[in-house]
């Protein structure tokens, strides 16, 4: 399709030489600009991936799961192998075209795995997101050498040449080498690698040249945890009886070093349509949303988080708050999502706000006006 020889490209399997046609005319149809690599059988699938240079400049991958006659009868695929591995080892968008997904039952839960059943009408379905996701630039952000790759190399490069006053390296690793001789290699390589990854992210977050404030999508207050202990304080945590949410509040030095009897969370109310149009009315300024969730509907004892593709959002309810044992949670409830620190942070701040207020009796208004009219008598 394309003579960008060194360009990006976007690698097929599949041996329906209609279905090639058709993706091929339909990336024609909308001047997709990537290179069309397709592969009819599995020797030339292993043939383009075992070139590394090549390989290199995937940005997406279409795999039909049969491609030999003889697996339509097995129902034993071969490529499922080759989806595994791309998983595991590429980070680019994974189509998977097939009329046979059924037999497929893996990555069914993977958001960047996309399982489209083979109709007439699936090559448009397919065309139509790949090209939405390069418009976008969605396609450069992930893969290897994107965007993200690069800022990350660049910001670690930053880090590493910027971070450091003279003698700060040796007094770091001197300082480590005291306390762990015996794990030197692992605790050096711990302590810098957290040192280039803090300043990643803080410079990636940090104001502008213009001085502007970062205005984060909603999405970026949410992430999900890959690895490490089965719960940590700001993970939201979902009965799997009755769905209800809570946010997890125990202090995280008590979680690491398992220094609780049981765990502090606070429920977390749904946000109902009255909520939603409460704030939705405003048409002419975030500011003015922004106030109609801060004073209208949270006030002091409860914190907004925000609705995502991934989270449907909610209050968080600092007077609904109790605890329970670590059992009880990994047994009755699953995990969600977690927030991020910034979040966290702000909400156990609130939390604590809220309930240090002590308050004292209220006022009575109508009375107390009464000193600052101009005539009181007993005005000094």
């Amino acid at each position: 399709m394309s003579d960008q020889n060194n360009g990006d490209a976007i690698l097929i399997l599949e041996d329906d030489e209609k279905v090639i046609t058709s993706l091929n005319q339909l990336f024609e149809d909308v001047e997709f600009p990537m290179e069309l690599i397709f592969c009819r059988t599995y020797s030339e699938y292993e043939a383009v991936t075992s070139n590394q240079d090549t390989k290199h400049r995937i940005k997406c991958f279409i795999m039909d799961l049969s491609n030999d006659k003889s697996e339509d009868d097995s129902n034993t695929f071969k490529s499922v192998q080759y989806i595994l591995e791309e998983y595991e080892n590429n980070r680019v968008p994974i189509f998977i075209h097939s009329a046979y997904l059924s037999k497929f039952e893996e990555l069914g839960d993977k958001g960047t795995v996309f399982k489209i059943l083979k109709t007439t009408r699936s090559p448009n379905e397919i065309v139509g997101l790949i090209q939405k996701m390069s418009v976008c630039g969605f396609l450069n952000i992930f893969s290897r050498g994107g965007t993200l790759e690069n800022k990350i190399m660049k910001e670690i490069h930053n880090s590493f040449v910027c971070q450091f006053k003279p003698k700060e390296v040796h007094e770091i690793i001197n300082s480590i080498e005291k306390a762990n001789p015996n794990n030197i290699i692992e605790r050096t390589t711990e302590v810098f690698e957290r040192i280039g990854i803090r300043s990643v992210y803080q410079n990636t977050i940090g104001i502008r040249e213009n001085n502007e404030s970062v205005k984060v999508n909603a999405i970026e207050h949410y992430y999900r945890r890959s690895e490490g202990y089965k719960f940590w304080t700001g993970d939201i945590f979902k009965n799997k009886e009755n769905n209800s949410l809570v946010f997890i509040a125990t202090p995280r030095c008590n979680i690491a070093n398992k220094n609780f009897n049981n765990i502090l969370i606070c429920s977390i109310i749904d946000v109902n349509q009255e909520d939603v149009s409460a704030f939705l009315k405003p048409k002419d300024g975030s500011k003015k949303i922004s106030n109609k969730i801060t004073d209208n509907l949270v006030g002091e004892r409860l914190r907004f988080l925000p609705r995502t593709p991934q989270f449907k959002g909610g209050f968080v309810d600092f007077v609904e708050v109790h605890t329970i044992s670590a059992a009880i949670l990994l047994e009755e409830f699953e995990y969600v999502i977690s927030l991020v620190d910034d979040l966290t942070n702000d909400i156990i701040r609130k939390l604590a706000s809220y309930l240090l207020r002590g308050g004292i009796s209220d006022t009575h208004y109508d009375e107390a006006i009464y000193y600052f009219q101009e005539n009181s008598d007993d005005k000094p």
